[in-house]
């Protein structure tokens, strides 16, 4: 009976015990809450300074941004939409970004294995290097989305030359979409007549000489409508410009024409002192491009320069297209290639056709033929290819080759016998240079 009553008073004592020990923690986890609540408080009432105003939320992605006014470029230029980061500025975490920028880079280096005929130093085999980096950005506005697009680079190397440490702005240019279909585009940048079509513009991925109709860049104001697979540009842009011997209107045997301008032999000038007028008409599906461009320039030289051209693309199944493209004109040099307009009246035609196929998920072949025609500056037939490898996004390596054969290469000499910055006799001479380039290079996108 005595052992039982020890036994229950031990008992009483520890359940007290236990008792006051669940009121000490209890007490505690309330002080505890308390100071959290009064630390959230303190935060809530700090202003949000970090921010701009009128924005709650910054992130920054891998990858390029939602630009719809960055303009086509040629395959050889493009940015791949898994390059770089974004950063973006949004009202809300569940809203569009209202604010944007892309920052890219990549840097192509090639062996190139160089033989010209009209080459002194015959053939050789030297590295060549082009460095870029890509800026680009976005920002909504009241009266639409304006943006900008910046593309520094710098290269050199191959074909005897050596690399150039200046970097320069290759592509400077801003839009503003005012409507939903309408667009005005300010800058430098490919010019609006360019052939989005044909081999230079859908292939021609090597660090080699392409064929066919190329294009240039240019200064301009452009005007753009897009609805659905249809869109219209047309643009004023710089004029062509011409120098020495090249601006004097002559014939092959270095006849000057009657009433001909004559300019300075050390001399060099604007073909205009306006505008020309550039314009494309388009439709553009997953699987069926086609297109139609115009170009028509004032000429202080000479006649009016005009140029008319189209082609279209064809997707014939999955990873396979055929591209073809032509361009047929009068004394502008704004699809001159490896030959290009000797006089201001200059008469030409070019084209070039295509074939682009996936061999598979991350490899592509490129095969292609062009063709340019100068009445004055010569001919040139090329054929080329190559074939490129995508391990990951950030790498591409390739191999291919280029052989162009260039004819009747006009050139004029200008002799001034006065002193006095005039050309008095003109000698016409023609010759051909035929070239064979093959390289090995890599592509290497970051960050």
């Amino acid at each position: 009976m005595k052992m039982t009553k020890w036994i229950l008073l031990a008992g009483a004592a520890m359940a007290v015990t236990a008792t006051a020990a669940r009121a000490d923690d209890l007490s505690a986890l309330k002080a505890q809450i308390e100071a959290l609540q009064s630390r959230v408080s303190q935060l809530e009432a700090q202003p949000q300074a970090s921010m701009p105003s009128g924005y709650s939320l910054l992130s920054i992605r891998d990858g390029q941004g939602t630009y719809e006014g960055v303009l086509a470029e040629r395959n050889a230029d493009k940015v791949r939409e898994t390059s770089g980061f974004t950063l973006s500025v949004v009202p809300t975490a569940d809203a569009a970004p209202a604010a944007e920028v892309s920052v890219s880079g990549e840097i192509r280096t090639a062996l190139i294995y160089s033989d010209f005929d009209a080459t002194e130093r015959g053939d050789n085999v030297d590295v060549a290097v082009r460095g870029r980096i890509f800026i680009k950005g976005k920002v909504d506005t009241a009266v639409g989305e304006v943006g900008g697009y910046f593309r520094l680079q710098a290269s050199g190397g191959g074909n005897f030359s050596d690399y150039s440490e200046s970097a320069s702005m290759n592509k400077a240019y801003g839009w503003w979409r005012f409507a939903p279909s309408w667009e005005l585009m300010a800058g430098y940048n490919d010019n609006t007549g360019a052939l989005q079509v044909g081999w230079d513009w859908l292939a021609a991925t090597g660090p080699v000489a392409s064929f066919g109709p190329s294009n240039i860049n240019n200064e301009q104001f452009r005007l753009t409508y897009g609805s659905g697979p249809l869109s219209f540009a047309i643009s004023v842009e710089d004029t062509d410009s011409f120098g020495g011997s090249a601006g004097i209107d002559v014939d092959k045997d270095g006849d000057i024409a009657d009433g001909a301008d004559i300019l300075p032999v050390a001399a060099s000038a604007d073909t205009s002192d306006i505008p020309n007028l550039q314009a494309y008409l388009m439709y553009s599906s997953d699987s069926f491009t086609a297109q139609l461009v115009g170009l028509v320039q004032d000429d202080d030289f000479g006649d009016t320069d005009w140029a008319v051209g189209g082609g279209g693309t064809i997707g014939i199944s999955d990873g396979f297209q055929i591209t073809a493209g032509a361009v047929v004109g009068e004394g502008t040099s704004s699809y001159a290639n490896n030959v290009g307009p000797l006089t201001v009246d200059d008469e030409f035609w070019a084209a070039s056709v295509g074939i682009i196929a996936n061999l598979s998920e991350d490899t592509r072949l490129e095969l292609g033929a062009g063709y340019e025609d100068y009445d004055l500056g010569g001919e040139a037939l090329g054929f080329g290819g190559g074939v490129y490898w995508d391990p990951v996004s950030q790498v591409t390596v390739g191999v291919g080759a280029t052989y162009v054969e260039r004819d009747d290469v006009g050139s004029f000499t200008a002799t001034d016998t006065n002193a006095d910055d005039v050309a008095d006799t003109i000698v016409f001479s023609e010759e051909d240079n035929d070239s064979l380039q093959v390289f090995f290079g890599t592509w290497l996108r970051f960050p």
